[in-house]
């Protein structure tokens, strides 16, 4: 059998990585033992996947340094280099390396100052430079950290130079024969090493915020993977004290601040429990649908009846007619309904930006709860991991992959009908072992392009309307229609199930659309919701079981981030809050209103729902408009000059309030966890 003799310039290529792959493993350590006084003894047992899931991200920065090397050992291993390029290449890599330890330094110097690892933000330094300076020349042993990196630079020129004496000291080298496909297996490790995982989503900075402690996250991430995961966000959002002040006390008398405080922009709000006979520890189930628009279901579309289930619900339940989504994405929704702050940010979605990560949660005031989040398909997906593991306290996930009985049906993980069986199962075989209450979520996906019914679907059958009909009912295409009833009937399924479980009885469920959906012809709905684009925001909500003895209909205007703060209400429970969310359930009743923010236009429109009306401004024009009337394009802000005002007051306030807290709410140490 011939022996496999591997090239020197493969063997110096990954050399180079490792040898990097444990300095930053080294770094990590040294980092424990600095601040080893910040962890506490709870999280012993998350030291483990820290370094596991840190060591992923160490890889990922060792082949992000290599890939230049690998490339310039590729080329010479069919064209031999002058001496004098050699130099060069380590030349610049003892810079580099240099580079990567001033980083390290920073990150050091960075979190010993203010407990936060180093990212993007730290350019702003440079603002002030000499201030900066200064301050660092007087706090730090500067002359022994440059003293350092001339040493650290000159082992990294000293390191590259012997790796490339070793890889071209072979006679061999330069030939195509054989080389090429060590190239391509390189280059294939190489993808593997930065992917990072075994899953449908590569390594994301969300994996880093796999803990409630914050300490133990700032151990996991790699300084300076984290300077280029919170670039793009420091240069795109931010927010405006100035303007927040302007708006403050309309805001604050909106959500109803007990002790306003314009100067320290107070926003907080403590929520008294009821009498204890009046506290109930009912489970809670929030069902996230997907798409689950006003438009689409069976109470604007009764011949075509897409959600017989959900209407029939509906009609034992209480039901919200007048409820909102203050943007138009899935990501934005988990943002808004966990943190009730809308996800007003106009650059992709809060979830993926790693510096407002830390958020207060209401729900971690129940202390005796499990709770549960259930998604058919991966929580990297949008980076929700992030926010969902690292503020929801003890959180037990559940996604595609750790399910007992799934099967893939498509891009979005399994069926919503495998979720909600699981879901179920799951819950039930809780209830019996752990004899606590709950708190669930549970986030359906299927209804989806490529909108698929999967085998295995309990008696569905699909049904053709024709694709014209289904055009003028806000759907798409029959395919859509069916994808639509399908969600419905899997909801209704679950509820079968639930039905028969020992948690039923004492369970309220809260059900809900995600999102609107855009439909230009929607045929079944006022033309003021098409033209207003407010079909992307209106969605039902549906509170069922539990206290809910009687049917109800509520029209007050409402909103995503009011769900979780009116369960507390529900459960009678005390909280403490900052954000944007109340208990619209709460006596006296709080003003109503939903913030609206149309992220996908540009430029970006930012309005106000309260009842019939609804203010609206994009680009400096802005207006007041009765939405569901005939007249719903004429503007009447001059007619009602007063509610004009007044509900402008509200919408800038609340989008400027929004942007605000995005990096001021952050988890209250002796109340949250």
């Amino acid at each position: 059998m011939k022996k496999i003799v591997v090239p020197g310039w493969i063997k110096a290529y990954f050399g180079f990585i490792l040898a990097n792959w444990l300095v930053f493993t080294l770094f990590r350590c040294l980092f424990l033992f600095v601040f080893r006084a910040a962890l506490v003894p709870q999280s012993y047992h998350e030291l483990w996947e820290t370094f596991y899931v840190g060591a992923k991200f160490d890889a990922r920065l060792a082949c992000a340094l290599a890939i230049p090397l690998g490339l310039y050992f590729t080329l010479c291993a069919f064209w031999k280099s002058a001496r004098a390029v050699r130099k060069g290449v380590s030349a610049l890599y003892g810079l580099l390396e240099a580079a990567v330890l001033l980083v390290y330094f920073a990150d050091f110097a960075h979190y010993a100052y203010i407990a936060m690892r180093i990212n993007y933000s730290i350019f702003k330094y440079s603002e002030n430079a000499l201030i900066s300076l200064q301050m660092a020349w007087e706090t730090y042993p500067l002359l022994w950290a440059v003293f350092g990196l001339l040493v650290w630079g000159a082992l990294g020129f000293w390191f590259v130079n012997r790796l490339q004496n070793k890889a071209f000291a072979q006679a061999d080298n330069y030939r195509w024969k054989g080389n090429l496909g060590w190239f391509f297996g390189g280059l294939l490790l190489t993808g593997a090493l930065m992917f990072g995982q075994l899953s449908q989503y590569p390594l994301r900075w969300s994996n880093a915020y796999h803990s409630t402690n914050n300490f133990i996250c700032n151990l996991t991430l790699n300084p300076v993977l984290n300077i280029y995961d919170t670039a793009r966000f420091v240069k795109a959002d931010s927010y405006s004290r100035e303007k927040t002040e302007k708006y403050y006390d309309t805001v604050a008398k909106y959500l109803g601040v007990q002790q306003p405080d314009k100067a320290s922009l107070n926003f907080e709000r403590f929520v008294a429990a009821k009498p204890k006979a009046e506290q109930k520890d009912y489970n809670v189930v929030v069902i996230f649908m997907e798409s689950l628009a006003w438009n689409k279901i069976s109470m604007t579309n009764p011949d075509i009846d897409p959600t017989p289930f959900v209407k029939e619900l509906a009609d034992r339940s209480v039901l919200f007619t007048n409820f909102f989504a203050p943007t138009s994405a899935t990501a934005r929704a988990v943002f808004a309904t966990v943190t009730g702050i809308p996800d007003v940010t106009s650059f992709k979605t809060s979830s993926r930006n790693p510096l407002i990560v830390d958020q207060h949660v209401v729900v971690n005031s129940l202390r005796d709860y499990e709770k549960y989040y259930f998604i058919g398909g991966s929580a990297s997906w949008g980076n929700i991991r992030g926010i969902l593991e690292h503020n929801l306290t003890d959180v037990h996930m559940y996604e595609e992959g750790h399910f007992k009985n799934e099967h893939r049906n498509d891009v979005w993980g399994i069926s919503d009908l495998d979720l909600f069986r699981e879901a179920n199962r799951i819950l039930n075989e809780e209830q019996k072992t752990e004899k606590k209450p709950f708190f669930a979520f549970i986030q359906t996906a299927g209804y989806h392009r490529p909108y698929t019914i999967p085998d295995d679907n309990a008696g569905f059958e699909s049904k053709d309307i024709g694709e014209d009909l289904a055009h003028k009912r806000s759907f798409v295409s029959v395919a859509e229609y069916n994808s639509l009833r399908f969600s419905d009937h899997a909801l209704r399924e679950f509820f079968k199930l639930a039905e028969k479980s020992d948690y039923y009885q004492n369970t309220i469920f809260l059900i809900f659309g995600d999102h609107g959906l855009a439909a230009p012809q929607s045929d079944n709905m006022p033309r003021g919701y098409v033209d207003l684009n407010l079909i992307n925001h209106q969605i039902p909500l549906i509170i069922a079981g539990g206290p809910i003895t009687k049917p109800q209909v509520i029209a007050k205007t409402a909103s995503q981030v009011d769900i979780l703060p009116t369960v507390m209400g529900i459960l009678g429970r005390p909280y403490f809050t900052r954000a944007i969310g109340r208990d619209v359930l709460a006596g006296p009743e709080p003003e109503p209103g939903a913030l609206i923010y149309g992220w996908a236009v540009s430029p970006a429109t930012v309005g106000f729902v309260q009842g019939d009306y609804y203010y609206h401004s994009q680009g400096g024009k802005e207006g007041l408009y009765k939405y569901a009337a005939d007249n719903y394009n004429e503007d009447i802000s001059q007619k009602e000059p007063e509610r004009f005002e007044h509900m402008k007051n509200l919408a800038q306030g609340l989008y400027e309030t929004s942007r605000y807290q995005f990096y001021h709410n952050q988890k209250r140490d002796e109340r949250d966890d």
